[in-house]
């Protein structure tokens, strides 16, 4: 690991991801949208769309640390990383293995959220117009939720990095994922930090539309811009992980933007 973890460190990894935003307006969301929608593609498959889309997620996440990488370091990012990451046959099992686990770690969640949550959900009426929102509103499966979520944290731990260690570190499966966990684990204060800040710029940048859009007469207009909203808070977000990556595992002196 890099250094003994401060929380100043979570703001300036804050401050360098939007930086990549700010150097790569188009490049770098373009390959971080063309990701997300490769894995809303794949769960369109019948059956087996959720394993597939599972599988893609850490040869997507290689990509788009790499394209934050590459901007940071002043390139324009591209796709044709992509192919060369497919074709990388030592990271390419422990990668699919990444995929794999995390579908199968889905997968329990929702049955234990099923199970958890049966009750709750079998007292939502459904009228002529479609759910009840005051029935469900009266009947949340809170603790299905709260459990899945506390069972989901550990796993976002484990994979957060994995896929980037196993690509650019040359790790097996495990390794990556034990050390994934503990780095993000070790540097709990800045991570936090980090992640509310990028809470923080969505909340806001929400509010602030909205206010806008009131103030002009399009009271209704925020969801019409919304994917574009989400598409740079999910650059942003993609940015930071190889920033943080970078510093915790690379042994890269951390500085200010």
């Amino acid at each position: 690991m890099a250094q003994t973890p401060a929380f100043s460190d979570g703001l300036v990894w804050f401050k360098e991801s939007l930086s990549a935003l700010r150097r790569q307006p188009v490049a770098l969301p373009g390959i971080v949208i063309f990701s997300t929608l490769v894995s809303g593609l794949l769960s369109g498959f019948p059956f087996i769309g959720a394993i597939l889309a599972s599988c893609w997620m850490p040869f997507g996440a290689v990509l788009t640390g790499y394209a934050a990488r590459d901007t940071l370091e002043g390139r324009v990012p591209t796709y044709q990383m992509l192919p060369q990451i497919f074709r990388d046959a030592p990271s390419r099992w422990p990668l699919l293995g990444i995929g794999l686990l995390s579908s199968l770690w889905f997968e329990v969640e929702m049955v234990i959220f099923d199970y958890l949550g049966a009750d709750a959900i079998a007292a939502w009426k459904i009228t002529e117009k479609g759910i009840d929102f005051e029935s469900v509103m009266a009947n949340l499966p809170v603790t299905a939720f709260v459990t899945t979520v506390i069972l989901y944290v550990p796993l976002l731990m484990m994979t957060v990095f994995a896929p980037l260690l196993v690509a650019d570190k040359r790790q097996a499966l495990g390794k990556s994922l034990f050390y994934s966990f503990f780095g993000v684990l070790r540097n709990l204060p800045p991570v936090v930090v980090f992640v509310v800040l990028l809470f923080g710029l969505t909340a806001g940048s929400g509010l602030i539309l909205e206010a806008l859009f009131a103030a002009i007469g399009l009271p209704n207009a925020l969801p019409y811009v919304a994917p574009l909203l989400i598409a740079v808070l999910t650059t942003v977000a993609q940015a930071g992980i190889w920033v943080m990556y970078r510093d915790l595992f690379n042994q890269v002196r951390r500085g200010s933007v």
